[in-house]
């Protein structure tokens, strides 16, 4: 659970059904609720999910043949190092946050919210990871809220665009597929049940979009619809999110 002033109101958010400190929250917000919440602004919010209970062996074998191909090919041939750092190492966040800025510079997408995932670093929710070639050179960062039960993925950021050669970015490809495998099997290790792949889009016109949740469907997880719900706690919460509603839509 993070806590955190935005404007005017403070806003309290909870994830995996926790139970969240109220005091002075002007609004609540639940991510990842399998239904509608009563009396509550909710939202749909689609994801891909990976049932870590199962044997290793079994989440690979879910996975398209192609994907495995591509994780077995990198594991034999292509010298890539795994890391994984508990987000409250300074160091390795700064790095991060850094590589992810650039990254979502370089694709046109809304810069990096530092601040919010700096709360969730402190709250020790975060957990790192990256994928090195023979170099140690950072192929692909990923970050992940890092829940008992769950871990979501927040960002993936990867190093293909700095390099335009086709021989590069096949092996960025097989990093990042061999990336996602390693995490899951680190997450799976440390007691996590489920590995949700962060969001699905359930529209048929962002062609970018698309391919991304095609790539997420190699991994043979399932497609499942989750809500985010909110709750005004005080008349500054019911004003915030009935002028926000107004303005945006379903946005947060």
């Amino acid at each position: 659970m993070i806590s955190y002033q935005k404007k005017f109101i403070r806003i309290v958010e909870c994830w995996n059904g926790e139970v969240p400190k109220l005091e002075g929250a002007d609004v609540v917000r639940r991510f990842q609720q399998t239904e509608h919440l009563r009396g509550m602004l909710c939202r749909e919010f689609h994801t891909v999910l990976i049932d870590l209970t199962q044997e290793s062996d079994a989440i690979l074998d879910h996975m398209k043949r192609g994907t495995r191909y591509e994780i077995r090919r990198a594991l034999s041939a292509d010298d890539l190092t795994h890391h994984h750092w508990d987000g409250r190492e300074r160091g390795i966040f700064n790095e991060f946050c850094g590589y992810a800025e650039t990254f979502l510079q370089q694709k046109g997408q809304p810069k990096l919210d530092r601040a919010w995932i700096s709360l969730m670093a402190d709250a020790g929710l975060l957990s790192l990871t990256r994928i090195d070639d023979n170099k140690a050179n950072g192929l692909v960062w990923h970050a992940y809220h890092h829940g008992p039960e769950r871990v979501t993925l927040l960002y993936s950021a990867s190093s293909f665009r700095e390099n335009p050669s086709a021989e590069f970015r096949n092996l960025a490809g097989r990093a990042n597929r061999l990336h996602h495998w390693l995490d899951m099997l680190h997450f799976k290790k440390d007691g996590v049940a489920t590995y949700d792949f962060g969001g699905w889009y359930h529209g048929s016109t962002d062609e970018e979009r698309l391919r991304i949740n095609k790539f997420k469907q190699q991994f043979g997880g399932k497609v499942v619809k989750n809500y985010i719900c909110e709750e005004a706690r005080t008349l500054k919460g019911k004003l915030f999110l009935k002028l926000r509603s107004a303005l945006l839509g379903e946005a947060i």
